[in-house]
């Protein structure tokens, strides 16, 4: 009996290195590809913010360090409830991982932001005004920020990331729909 019972900790504990690895790069191996396939096929561009990575990355240890206290832990009761409270919170930061996406089609923009698993969907009409801010970067012009007013007073802003691609094609659509966009120079 002791034998099976050290057998199930080395196999806990491989599977959590096993985890605890793929932390690095699941999160852009897999769950990005999951949410380009799994977005409307009408997408132009899918993007996606820096926390989808991270905790992607920290969910997958949360699962891993679920593993390591399940093997490690001795009162099977103490090491069950904190090895179920570990996986459960790294569930839940992959699924908000999951959950962190931007993409825009001919007709609209879509935002659902980190940490929220509400999206928000906007016609170009629904679009105010664009603000790009930039900055000098080794004597040059370049994009610090992003930002998208609306109608509804609510803004959306971005520093990095797949935005920067669509972004021109997004201002001449919203510029087409009546919206305004304005450059603000480095100071």
């Amino acid at each position: 009996m002791a034998d099976f019972y050290d057998q199930k900790k080395i196999i806990l504990i491989a599977f959590g290195i096993i985890l605890l690895l793929s932390a690095v790069f699941v999160p852009a191996a897999v769950f990005y590809p999951v949410k380009v396939v799994s977005i409307t096929p009408e997408a132009e561009i899918v993007g996606t913010s820096v926390w989808s990575l991270v905790l992607g990355g920290g969910g997958m240890a949360l699962l891993a360090a679920a593993l390591f206290i399940a093997a490690i832990v001795e009162k099977s009761l103490k090491a069950w409830l904190l090895s179920v409270a570990a996986a459960a919170i790294g569930l839940g930061a992959i699924a908000l991982s999951l959950g962190d996406y931007y993409y825009m089609t001919s007709d609209r923009f879509t935002y659902n932001p980190p940490i929220s698993f509400a999206s928000s969907t906007y016609e170009w009409e629904d679009f105010d005004r664009i603000e790009e801010r930039l900055h000098q970067e080794n004597g040059a012009s370049a994009i610090e920020s992003i930002a998208y007013y609306f109608h509804d007073g609510s803004m959306v802003e971005f520093t990095g990331g797949r935005i920067f691609e669509m972004h021109s094609t997004l201002v001449r659509r919203v510029e087409a729909a009546g919206g305004q966009y304005t450059r603000i120079p480095a100071q």
